[in-house]
């Protein structure tokens, strides 16, 4: 299947999305359709034109050893029954990503078992973290960043999971601003039969601690008044975030990002597990999933943000973060690029930015210094926009390239152009670096801090599979 003047039609990429949260575990499996946008004898552009779920597996409790460990036997497990449920294996994944997200990100072990899970789910599956992303992947999955497109305007995604809350303001279609706020239903643990607390995480113990400095005595009912109270005061933290009002003291504790800007905001749309309890509310058997989630999203159904702001119900809730893993992050390179033989699939491949040279270009020797160590196979030298892209100023930039690659860290080298010439780029590099393996991309949109998983090329390499991701493990 060729992308050129012979080229089928459109081909299809088998996409495995899994979100490991707080609370559940989650797995999707999604078709992504390939088709060339410039057929005939004009340069292929190769695009994703449709999305499909083909599978949706059931929600599993997120296993743990203990408090502070990710149980990756069993999340293996979990993993390999869902695909046998779906028909699939490993080796017939073509992308994906796996996303932990809220308390589970910040485990001990977490790094360490999902890069081990990412390896066994696929060979392209790719192991990824960070809360502004999440942010902005369960805006995609719930609707909200379809929403703010079909009303030409800006949408708050408020995704409410079992450790934290994580906002994103779309407008018109494009994701302009993220935040992350220790707010979840988990925060607080009950014993289903009696009511009492059991657990507190370290945020509400703070919040507690605030607000009740003597002990709490063990009685369901005085206990229930004591967490409405500090899930109310988390909400107001998150109405100052959103409100653009100074934070109080007892915010710091909570607040672990704040990118949002201070616009008009048009609507709101809450996901995650906290959600089904704002849209359906009224639920008496509160304790029902040994957690605070249906007291927490009453706290929201009572809050300034339900109250003031048009609230909109996006297409999902629960299943956001796994449905916009497994069918929104993936990319597609442009279709003329240069790839040397098997240096595909990479991952976690740091972007990154040249600084001007003395004589006035770009030199990249500096910045990649901040990734020598052993956790970064490679790094992606960015290409900022040229002035010019005649084959002098080309040639120019190769030659830059050529000089300061072979004391770069890591291979195969990888280069990301802002324009279209990373086939004219890739070829001059292999000519003045015949022994060395090149990879030369364009046609991505990337930011500061992004970080990069790149798939096989798909047939006679015209285009490859790129995941840009926001962050990956805080280090």
């Amino acid at each position: 299947m060729a992308y050129g003047n012979n080229m089928a039609k459109e081909m299809t990429l088998v996409s495995v999305g899994i979100d490991i949260g707080t609370t559940t575990t989650q797995l999707v499996i999604s078709r992504l359709t390939l088709v060339n946008v410039m057929p005939g004898s004009q340069v292929p552009k190769v695009e994703i034109s449709h999305k499909s779920i083909a599978y949706l597996g059931k929600v599993h409790f997120t296993p743990f050893e203990d408090r502070q460990h990710v149980d990756g036997a069993a999340l293996r497990k979990i993993i390999a029954k869902e695909y046998e449920k779906a028909g699939v294996r490993p080796e017939q994944i073509d992308t994906g990503a796996i996303i932990i997200t809220g308390e589970t990100a910040k485990k001990e072990n977490a790094s360490e078992i999902i890069h081990s899970l990412a390896d066994y789910a696929g060979d392209f599956v790719v192991a990824t973290a960070g809360p502004d992303l999440e942010s902005v992947i369960a805006g995609k999955g719930s609707g909200a960043e379809a929403l703010s497109k079909r009303l030409h305007g800006c949408i708050a995604n408020i995704d409410i999971g079992g450790g934290t809350t994580n906002i994103a303001y779309f407008d018109r279609g494009k994701c302009i601003g993220t935040a992350c706020i220790n707010v979840g239903g988990r925060l607080f643990e009950v014993d289903p039969i009696s009511h009492n607390l059991t657990f507190v995480s370290p945020p509400a113990q703070k919040i507690l601690s605030h607000f009740y400095p003597e002990t709490v005595q063990a009685q369901s009912e005085k206990e229930l008044v004591i967490i409405k109270h500090c899930l109310r005061s988390m909400v107001e933290c998150v109405e100052r975030v959103i409100f653009q009002e100074p934070l109080l003291a007892q915010d710091s504790c909570l607040v672990m990002t704040n990118l949002l800007p201070n616009v008009k905001i048009d609507g709101v749309v809450f996901s995650g597990g906290v959600a089904r309890y704002i849209y359906l509310p009224g639920i008496n058997e509160w304790w029902i999933h040994g957690d605070v989630g249906p007291l927490l999203a009453e706290a929201f159904r009572e809050s300034r943000i339900y109250s003031s702001l048009p609230v909109h119900e996006g297409t999902e809730t629960i299943h956001a973060t796994v449905l916009g893993a497994g069918a929104h992050t993936v990319n597609v390179s442009g279709s003329t690029i240069t790839v040397s033989e098997h240096t595909l699939p990479l991952r976690n491949v740091p972007a990154v930015y040249p600084e001007l040279s003395a004589s006035g270009g770009f030199t990249w020797l500096k910045p990649t210094e901040n990734y020598t160590d052993a956790l970064y196979r490679t790094v992606a030298l960015i290409v900022p926009p040229l002035p010019d892209t005649d084959f002098t100023t080309i040639l120019s930039l190769a030659e830059t390239l050529a000089s300061e690659l072979p004391s770069i860290k890591g291979e195969p080298k990888v280069v990301i152009a802002q324009q279209d010439i990373a086939k004219v780029l890739g070829q001059t590099l292999q000519r003045l670096l015949p022994n060395m393996p090149i990879v030369c991309l364009d046609g991505i949109e990337l930011a500061f801090g992004d970080f990069l998983d790149i798939a096989k090329p798909l047939p006679h390499q015209d285009a490859v599979p790129v995941i840009v991701k926001t962050l990956v493990f805080a280090r």
